[in-house]
């Protein structure tokens, strides 16, 4: 008689063919085969995990084993026959639709409910040596295999109305034969007794979201019908094991990209061959002891300029070296500034690792799919190693494979990684597949730089972040050049508490200078004070403006002496305004003047931020530097490596005007502008004189009112910066102080603006103290949002599992995405027309607010064509907005903030 579980199929596809589907025992086999494969080879380091959880080197084959055994019951819940009913068939070999079922949750959910209501009830399917204690434990793992499509099961479902008595007697049938199979033949219930080691539950728990990944990854291996061949033919479960399923997975596992390995630490010249000479950072990287086994933190502190980043991937090369990674992933705070450390990190990464390798290089962001760079890196299995890149495309020597680009959740598993901070930080949150996130970033060193970017809620998901890695046994190396106390103290204890898995907070001395280097590992806490190089030591003297004609009459002045200069605004629509007034004011030539802020089309903003490096990057020449003049936002102050002649500021929180002087006079250059070569021994000055940054700001009150920002020309400044008493203490202590001198005075400037224990003026308290309870409230929102790792996995952990709760992170104003097009006879043309990526990159992004101001006087599609132009570009939200053709999103809206007529 034939088992009632080869009744139910697990695949399958319409049509009229009679071997359109697949027995769902052995798509079950197949996954379990897959994971077998992946565990027995270490793929993911996967077997190291299963050695957290009581199994020893001599065990991996019994790991692999267990592993497979709960694999196969991961699709369970398609025995329901309400999952069954998806099919529509007239085969009489497999199971009839029950009309009184009906399919009302996912099959995963559907599968841990069958186990926890029916099936760990049934003597007849416990393992031996079962008892009750370990019922929890199972209760786990069960959680991890019905949780394979990224999220934990659901918890509050009701299976009675999916399965009727037949469909659960099958499933408890098919787990009867796989305990005959699995657990008889191989033995494997002699492995339970490890789960009643309290330690060893504890790390389970730990464990369990990183298994949840390994198992998210066989089920997309054994899912591929390529490998796996529908079979509808009755054969017994060992035999389709080892005369299909395991053959077929080992030819599956082979199309996973395979380890680097990695190169032996040589110097900072195979790094790096145009150092001659290390910064003091860099030869502290060089030479400070690594501990012999466990996790480091490293928070490097510096000036702008004084080769952080060099420093830290000679620091990753040679912790990577000691074994405590096997590659890293790179966090920065905007697509703009990965997409530059990108480039930079493609030239060289391919040194970290032996030279008959291929090491992947991934750039990991919302946008990453747009950037030609990394496009041109992506190999298919067919490709040969050697990139061909098109005529006049600068070659970098970087690749990605395939594998790891057909989906953004896979991302992270590559060796090498850059991006944003938030695709690191998706790993602690509660989005889908954040198992394969968390379990890519196992065994990478994070690099994170600019953390003085975040605000509290994204400080609190780093902390949580920090904390799990450390826990995990992964490294970290924090980059900043202006690190508040309270900051850099959070970052430590957050990694501190994962190190010792103990909640104590560390004793921090406060008084080092700056530059710093911090060092903490099992050994304890080393803090290294450091010097800089002299060629990066800088004085930026500070003059003031209160209106803004004084700051246009700078701006004449300035291109009359052929120079080039900047102004930074504090919100788009001063930006705007600004170069308006110039426009009419000073009749610039419309050749010479660029606005650059984050309201354009995502083509129109690639092309200023190019045209941008061109006339003021390092290249910059005295013909691309003469008589230019840059209006911009917020967007030019972070990694862009920018050199003005002059530079006016609104004012903004110390730690921003530190980093907006850090583009003023940032190479040394003759008096035209142009750089002057390097030489150590002479160490050449810079011919355009000392560095003055004009700070636009109310005149200065001792005792400033609350209205004290109320002026029309401040009013959006007080807006995008609501703590005005940060900006009062940046006027005081810069008006104290009258130059911002780095590193020297590095410390003051930042603890007068942001330590702790200072008491704003009284006229200021109430915004001082309403920002700081939002930032209190920002962080308790992080709290909220994340995964709670250590209870293990499952939906309890954090409510952000439910579809009714949006996640991010980043708390921002809610914006609506608004895609420029024109009407060409007939057809509706999206305003990027060089691109394949046409739509995405006529986007623009919008705060709702604004657009619900303005959205009646903008033209838009009809309703009609809409819907059909969001089908098109598979965005159901999507705002289309009507231009005149010919006409680029630089002169299309003032109210939306891009006219510039």
């Amino acid at each position: 008689m034939i088992e009632s579980f080869y009744q139910y199929w697990g695949k399958c596809r319409q049509g009229s063919d009679n071997n359109n589907y697949h027995l769902l025992p052995y798509h079950n086999l197949d996954v379990a085969a897959c994971g077998y494969q992946i565990v027995k080879h270490n793929y993911f380091n996967s077997a190291e995990l299963f050695m957290q959880i009581g199994f020893t080197p001599q065990d991996n084959e019994k790991a692999a084993l267990w592993f497979a055994y709960f694999l196969t019951w991961h699709d369970i819940g398609k025995f329901a026959n309400g999952f069954q009913q998806l099919f529509k068939h007239n085969n009489p070999q497999l199971v009839a639709a029950d009309p009184a079922k009906r399919y009302m949750s996912r099959h995963d959910s559907l599968g841990f409910w069958l186990w926890d209501t029916f099936l760990k009830n049934k003597t007849e399917i416990q393992l031996s040596n079962y008892n009750r204690k370990i019922e929890h434990f199972l209760d786990i793992w069960l959680l991890i295999m019905t949780g394979h499509h990224g999220k934990p099961p659901e918890l509050r479902v009701n299976g009675n109305l999916s399965f009727n008595q037949q469909d659960k007697q099958a499933a408890l049938d098919y787990i009867k034969a796989i305990n005959e199979f699995f657990i008889s033949e191989h033995k494997l219930a002699d492995y339970c007794s490890f789960f009643f080691d309290k330690a060893l539950q504890k790390k389970l728990n730990q464990i369990s979201w990183l298994i949840a990944g390994l198992t998210v990854i066989s089920d997309w291996l054994g899912s591929n019908e390529s490998f796996f061949p529908f079979c509808c033919q009755v054969i017994p479960l060992a035999e389709y094991w080892h005369k299909h399923a395991i053959i077929q997975a080992e030819k599956a596992i082979s199309t996973l990209p395979k380890t680097s390995p990695i190169a032996p630490f040589i110097d900072i010249k195979n790094l790096f061959p145009f150092i001659e000479k290390p910064t003091p950072l860099q030869q502290q990287a060089l030479s400070c002891q690594l501990s012999n086994d466990g996790p480091e933190l490293f928070i490097m502190e510096d000036v702008t300029g004084a080769g952080k980043t060099e420093a830290s991937m000679v620091l990753a090369h040679r912790l990577m070296t000691a074994k405590k990674a096997q590659g890293i992933y790179i966090g920065l705070p905007t697509q703009a500034t990965a997409n530059a450390i990108y480039q930079r990190t493609a030239t060289i990464y391919g040194q970290l690792y032996q030279a008959d390798s291929h090491p992947s290089l991934v750039l990991a962001h919302g946008a990453s799919y747009m950037n030609p760079h990394f496009n041109h890196s992506i190999i298919s299995s067919e490709d040969s190693c050697e990139q061909q890149y098109p005529t006049g495309e600068q070659t970098i020597s970087a690749e990605c494979q395939e594998w790891f680009v057909d989906t953004r959740k896979k991302a992270l598993l590559a060796e090498v990684g850059v991006g944003t901070l938030d695709q690191a930080l998706m790993a602690v949150m509660p989005f889908k597949h954040q198992s394969l996130r968390l379990l890519g970033l196992r065994h990478k060193l994070l690099i994170l730089d600019e953390v003085h970017a975040y605000d509290s809620y994204m400080v609190k998901l780093l902390e949580s972040l920090l904390h799990y890695h450390a826990l995990q046994g992964g490294s970290a190396i924090i980059l900043t050049a202006t690190l508040p106390h309270f900051l850099r103290e959070k970052l430590l204890n957050a990694f501190y508490t994962g190190l010792t898995n103990h909640p104590q907070d560390l004793l921090l001395n406060h008084n080092l200078p700056f530059p710093l280097i911090t060092q903490l590992n099992h050994n304890g806490l080393v803090e290294q004070a450091i010097d800089t190089r002299d060629d990066v030591k800088r004085q930026v003297n500070i003059e003031w403006i209160d209106d803004i004609d004084a700051g246009i009459n700078k701006i004449r002045h300035t291109i009359a002496q052929g120079k080039i200069i900047c102004w930074i605004k504090n919100s788009v629509d001063d930006a705007i305004s600004l170069y308006q007034q110039l426009q009419l004011k000073l009749e610039i030539d419309s050749n010479n003047i660029l606005l650059f802020h984050s309201r354009f089309a995502f083509c129109d903003r690639l092309e200023i931020e190019q045209k941008t490096l061109k006339w003021a990057g390092k290249t910059s020449n005295r013909n691309t530097r003469h008589a230019k003049v840059i209006i911009a936002t917020q967007v030019i102050e972070q990694s862009l490596d920018l050199d003005f002649d002059e530079m006016i500021s609104d004012i903004a929180p110390i730690d921003l005007l530190i980093q907006r002087a850090g583009r003023l006079r940032r190479h040394v250059r003759d008096q035209q502008g142009n750089v002057k070569p390097f030489d150590e021994k002479t160490q050449p000055y810079d011919d355009r004189g000392q560095p003055i940054l004009t700070v636009l700001a109310p005149h200065w009150q001792d005792d400033p009112q609350k209205d004290w920002l109320d002026n029309p020309t401040f009013r959006n400044t007080s807006y995008v910066y609501p703590n005005h008493a940060y900006l009062w203490f940046t006027q005081k202590i810069l008006l104290t102080q009258r130059v911002i001198k780095m590193p020297e005075d590095a410390r003051l400037l930042i603890e007068s603006v942001y330590a702790q224990d200072i008491e704003p003026p009284t006229g200021l308290q109430e915004a001082f103290y309403s920002a700081q309870g939002k930032s209190l409230g920002q962080a308790s929102i992080a709290n909220q949002s994340l995964l709670q790792l250590n209870d293990g996995y499952n939906r309890t952990s954090c409510n952000g599992w439910e579809k009714s709760i949006e996640l991010s992170t980043r708390l921002s104003e809610d914006n609506v995405d608004l895609y420029l097009a024109y009407k060409l006879e007939d057809n509706i043309i999206p305003y990027c027309t060089n691109s394949e990526y046409a739509w995405a990159q006529s986007r623009v992004p919008l705060s709702i607010s604004k657009w619900e101001k303005i959205k009646k006087t903008i033209p838009q599609l009809d309703l009609q064509r809409l819907e059909k132009i969001r089908l098109q570009i598979h965005r159901p939200q999507a705002i289309i907005i009507l231009i005149e053709q010919g006409k680029d999103s630089t002169f299309y809206s003032k109210e939306i903030g891009f006219y510039a007529s």
